[in-house]
């Protein structure tokens, strides 16, 4: 047998709640009728009565009270997890959109280094530099390079901004995505809101753009 529902039992509750209210306000009547006739131990009867009645409504009362805190709970939890869900649609297709463009990216990087062992190397002669390691002449071509090709005045980026980009590269390899989206649309979608969790990857992707458009002006 189902258990009964929250709005069924506050509809027997809010249900008994009115009887019990009439019965106080007969009560008061009586009382107020014995007070008058003189009859003190009736009066005292009634008045206890009285008593109990209030306490059931009060009973009443309290019991409704929590049924109405179970629903805000279950109503916030469902909140929540609305919300998470939203997060997580918004972050696929944040990653499905910029997938591709952070892939074109990359790849006019790697064109214009010289090709992939050229990237090879920088990209090497990066991960020994953050380990402390020396670099041998090759690598530390590469990587000065790489770092000019980055610091172009119209485009602004650094070597963290490639670390970001590749991360969010790496996080989107999971996902499906289908994109036929313009450089121009990808640039207007960098204005909608996004998960604060990967909003460290709007400002790399901004100068991935700009470098892509200025390095491939027919995008």
């Amino acid at each position: 047998m189902n258990a009964p529902s929250t709005n069924q039992i506050q509809n027997v509750l809010k249900k008994r709640i009115e009887v019990l209210k009439n019965e106080t306000s007969d009560l008061m009547e009586d009382i107020e009728g014995h007070i008058i006739d003189g009859n003190s131990d009736e009066c005292l009867s009634n008045l206890g009565k009285l008593k109990d009645t209030l306490e059931n409504t009060y009973e009443m009362v309290d019991r409704l009270s929590n049924c109405i805190d179970e629903l805000e709970r279950k109503v916030n939890e469902l909140e929540q997890e609305i919300n998470n869900l939203k997060d997580e649609v918004n972050k696929t297709k944040f990653f499905s959109v910029y997938r591709i463009w952070i892939r074109t990216f990359m790849n006019e990087v790697i064109t214009k280094l010289g090709g992939g062992e050229k990237w090879r190397l920088a990209e090497n002669g990066l991960q020994y530099l953050s380990n402390n390691m020396v670099l041998t002449k090759e690598e530390k071509v590469c990587v000065e390079n790489l770092k000019k090709l980055l610091e172009d005045k119209d485009i602004g980026m650094d070597i963290k901004d490639i670390k970001v980009l590749q991360e969010a590269r790496e996080r989107s390899n999971s996902m499906f995505h289908k994109n036929n989206q313009s450089l121009k649309e990808a640039e207007m979608k960098l204005r909608e809101p996004i998960p604060n969790d990967i909003m460290i990857y709007k400002p790399p992707l901004k100068k991935a753009l700009k470098a892509i458009k200025k390095w491939r002006p027919d995008s």
